[in-house]
């Protein structure tokens, strides 16, 4: 089973329902804020008490969007990729991983290994239960934590050499038409590349997984 669970803010609230009619996989939403803002204790939740039975857990913000056939292309990702994250989104950062991206779209190969950088991009992951579960041990007993869940999944990353893949094309979009939860950033409406994904499937079930 594919458990998907929305990384949600309260000031968000419109957008949960939306999102989760259109995952089609089975989902929950996690709610989380505080003061100060701390998405990286929201990712947090998601990871924890993952119930019995479910092999893969999908990680999504609430402003993501999917494309169609999300589920069955999905689904296909995960049999392909039993033991490791797959990043569903990957934006114009970072930018080696964004050019390996772009030679992997022109050759047709569905999967590229996310480069060593600052970061792991958040926005849509299908993460192995297993994986899940040793990330969140992990960030236990790790020095350095920050507020950021997309740079501490980077120190995991880092610190430990686990291999994370990204899907080619992406299957989830973040146009950024919602304020940061985090604050002090406007909504880029769509004009910000760095934050769209670099290349978007119409159909999800149009490429071999």
């Amino acid at each position: 089973m594919i458990l998907a669970r929305i990384q949600g803010h309260p000031a968000r609230a419109h957008l949960h329902q939306p999102l989760a009619d259109s995952l089609g996989l089975p989902s929950e939403v996690c709610l989380h804020s505080s003061d100060p803002p701390d998405p990286f204790a929201g990712y947090r939740a998601c990871l924890t008490e993952i119930p019995d039975g479910c092999k893969h857990l999908l990680v999504i913000q609430d402003d993501a969007v999917v494309c169609r056939n999300f589920a069955g292309a999905v689904d296909s990702i995960s049999y392909s990729n039993p033991d490791t994250p797959v990043c569903l989104y990957l934006g114009g950062f970072p930018q080696g991983s964004a050019s390996k991206f772009r030679r992997a779209l022109i050759h047709k190969k569905p999967y590229i290994t996310l480069l060593r950088s600052p970061i792991v991009p958040l926005v849509a992951v299908l993460w192995p239960v297993q994986k899940a579960r040793e990330f969140l041990e992990w960030t236990n007993t790790a020095r350095r934590m920050t507020r950021a869940d997309d740079g501490n999944a980077g120190k995991w990353r880092n610190d430990t050499n686990q291999e994370i893949r990204v899907a080619v094309p992406c299957l989830v979009d973040h146009p950024d038409m919602e304020p940061s939860v985090k604050g002090g950033r406007k909504a880029s409406l769509g004009k910000d590349p760095l934050r769209r994904a670099l290349h978007v499937a119409e159909d999800g079930l149009a490429y071999q997984w």
